[in-house]
């Protein structure tokens, strides 16, 4: 009944992603290894730095961890803020049009914003 909580799902969540990301982080170490571009090829035990892979591991579990677990905390809000809107619009069709054009003001200003920004960095 608990896993059924926010807090019950928060943790599942993350200690699922945490265990995942865990076990894998001896792979994708082992994986780094093999991809070594041949001609700038590190023997082993240079390659592999302890201190290096817990660090990188255990702050990339973290991040992911939190991020999922956040995530799983927010997708029922959306799902439910979702079901309104379309509850809305169904109710009022003409929302519709408000949607595509609140969408298209994004978009456009979005493009002038990255035009000015690309504009700045040349100056």
């Amino acid at each position: 009944e608990w896993a059924r909580t926010n807090a019950g799902r928060f943790v599942n969540m993350f200690a699922t992603v945490m265990a995942a990301c865990i076990i894998s982080a001896p792979g994708n170490e082992l994986r780094g290894y093999c991809l070594q571009d041949p001609s700038r090829a590190l023997p082993f035990m240079e390659f592999f730095k302890p201190e290096k892979f817990v660090r990188s591991t255990s702050v990339g579990a973290l991040i992911m961890s939190v991020s999922l677990g956040v995530g799983t905390l927010a997708t029922p809000q959306v799902e439910k803020l979702w079901g309104l809107a379309r509850e809305m619009l169904k109710r009022n069709p003409a929302g519709y049009l408000v949607f595509v054009a609140t969408v298209a003001i994004a978009v456009f200003s979005l493009r002038g914003q990255k035009e000015e920004d690309s504009k700045a960095k040349k100056v």
